[in-house]
């Protein structure tokens, strides 16, 4: 029986972070939690949504609640997960800067793959916490898990940044400025168009030129991303704010709150209210 070490809610006893030995054995279910999967040893294949990738360990991976993942294949690795309430990565943004570079990337690929110099660090913090984890020793458990986590989100956020700038420059002439086109204006519209025929209008491209370059380069169609965008936007609103449903649907250019609902719980697994319920309201100040 898998063997999971962590601190409970002392309320309902649900884990408030927990860690756990992985291998192509293991299960998998979506969660109201975040998520980081280290690969250690061996290769896995990473399912998302309809996107797969073969990953080579050793590799850092990062998940926001209730986000569809799986692996398969033969490795070895670690599964830490923890609520928003016990670290949340918004409110400490200033201090570890992993908010829209590790998680709620829907540009990136959710991983990191680490040369043998970054794997020394991240290998010696997450053993650590491991060790946290599995303590007695009460005094200042959660502090000291808390230390451990940031500094792996800091080294992988840092390697995260490097690769980033390095796969931009690798890009031919013409993808990078397009891509970085169609970013700006998913994040200026999505709230209004909804279409990928709108985009490709704005970049006076055809829908078929924009769909080649968003699936050459970052494995998705333009309705994924768009969809995956508002979906995103919906999360923040139902665990940083306490707007009804229909003000969120309205404010993300949607007439019925039913039909952001039924895409909300196809892209979630959940309804919106079973997601703030489960995740949790965080006011940040």
């Amino acid at each position: 029986m898998e063997t999971v070490h962590g601190i409970r809610r002392v309320a309902d006893g649900a884990w408030l972070a927990s860690l756990r030995e992985i291998d192509g054995t293991s299960g998998w279910q979506r969660v109201p939690l975040y998520c980081v999967v280290h690969l250690r040893t061996g290769t896995a294949v990473l399912e998302t949504g309809q996107t797969s990738f073969t990953l080579q360990a050793p590799v850092l991976l990062f998940f926001t609640p209730y986000q569809e993942y799986s692996f398969h294949g033969d490795f070895s690795g670690s599964h830490l997960s923890f609520h928003g309430d016990f670290y949340c990565i918004e409110k400490h943004r200033h201090e570890v800067a992993c908010n829209g570079v590790l998680f709620n990337n829907i540009y990136t690929p959710p991983f990191v793959p680490l040369d043998e110099e970054q794997a020394a660090p991240a290998n010696n913090y997450i053993r650590l916490l491991h060790e946290a984890m599995t303590s007695n020793d009460d005094l200042a458990r959660e502090d000291l898990i808390i230390a451990h986590l940031k500094i792996i989100l800091i080294i992988a956020t840092r390697v995260k940044c490097r690769q980033i700038e390095e796969t931009l420059t690798q890009l031919p002439p013409d993808a990078g400025p397009r891509l970085e086109e169609f970013h700006q204006l998913l994040e200026a519209h999505f709230t209004v168009w909804k279409k990928p025929a709108d985009y490709a209008a704005a970049m006076h491209i055809s829908g078929k030129a924009l769909s080649r370059l968003t699936g050459k380069y970052l494995s998705k169609t333009p309705s994924a991303l768009i969809t995956e965008r508002v979906v995103q936007e919906a999360k923040r609103a139902l665990h940083f704010s306490y707007l009804s449903v229909k003000e969120i649907a309205t404010a993300l250019g949607y007439d019925d709150p039913l039909y952001l609902s039924r895409l909300f719980r196809k892209q979630t697994g959940v309804s919106p209210r079973e997601f703030r319920q489960q995740v949790g309201v965080t006011i940040l100040v």
